[in-house]
């Protein structure tokens, strides 16, 4: 299993400079790539980013798609999908410049989350299409639902097309608690369908009206040491990535708290 950072983890998408960040922290952190998630305000720049990200010469094998897309695919106007579909090409080309071998996208999204789950997923096999045009496989991320649940919308989107793959999320699945439900889930590890994993962790006060608190792993209620011990009888030889944040209420990046984080995670896989 290999460990990721999340470049969400120390950059900020209301940052005009948030890639600059990335190079200047990124070697600070004993990993063995980054996870690059879009930005919105990197569609007019993305070539000034891509150069910058290559530069650094850090290694980026997993491009997190910018997150609104799949808000737009659930729109019942065909122009807006229309617009999301660009969008998603742009970042698929995005990712094959900087390197990356997995996209993971947001496939639905708030604040209409999936309830109207079908016509996001009748843009999924445009989306697989393009994707494999720039050489990336597609892995559809287990994200909190409304009308559903995270693994049976996952399950519904490798229905559709078997092409399909699957990025956990630690967070979202013990929020509808589903963390156990994953290895039971015998479709997902009989087809090696889980590529990625989100690292974060979860308490049931990380979602209040004083807003989302984003919990480093053992900071929450999920069993690390289990999950990753299961992840790996499960035969999972994919990328975790760590997912929380690691800045402070002044902006700083906490370098020395991410670097902990990475460490338990490290130190965790090896004990499995």
């Amino acid at each position: 299993m290999r460990i990721l950072c999340s470049t969400g983890v120390f950059t900020r998408s209301s940052d005009p400079l948030s890639h600059e960040v990335i190079p200047r922290y990124g070697p600070q952190l004993a990993v063995d790539g980054f996870e690059v998630i879009f930005y919105p305000r990197w569609y007019p720049q993305q070539e000034q980013v891509v150069r910058a990200l290559r530069a650094s010469r850090l290694a980026f094998p997993v491009i997190h798609v910018e997150k609104g897309i799949g808000e737009v695919f659930g729109s019942s106007h065909p122009d807006e999908q229309e617009q999301g579909i660009v969008h998603f090409e742009h970042n698929c080309h995005f990712g094959r410049e900087i390197g990356a071998r997995l996209a993971v996208l947001h496939l639905w999204g708030l604040p209409q989350s999936d309830t109207h789950f079908e016509r996001n997923l009748g843009l999924l096999t445009r989306c697989l299409d393009i994707a494999h045009r720039y050489g990336l496989e597609l892995a559809i991320e287990t994200l909190p639902s409304i009308a559903s649940d995270p693994l049976s919308n996952v399950k519904r989107a490798f229905e559709r097309d078997a092409r399909s793959r699957v990025a956990l999320d630690t967070e979202f699945l013990a929020m509808h608690h589903q963390l156990g439900a994953v290895f039971d889930a015998d479709w997902l590890w009989q087809a090696a369908l889980v590529k990625h994993v989100h690292l974060k962790d979860f308490a049931a006060d990380s979602h209040s009206n004083e807003g989302r608190r984003f919990l480093h792993p053992g900071d929450g209620q999920i069993d690390f040491g289990r999950f990753l011990c299961q992840l790996r009888a499960a035969g999972f030889d994919g990328t975790l990535s760590l997912e929380a944040r690691g800045i402070d209420s002044e902006g700083q990046v906490e370098v020395a708290r991410i670097e902990a984080s990475l460490r338990l995670i490290a130190d965790l896989a090896r004990e499995t």
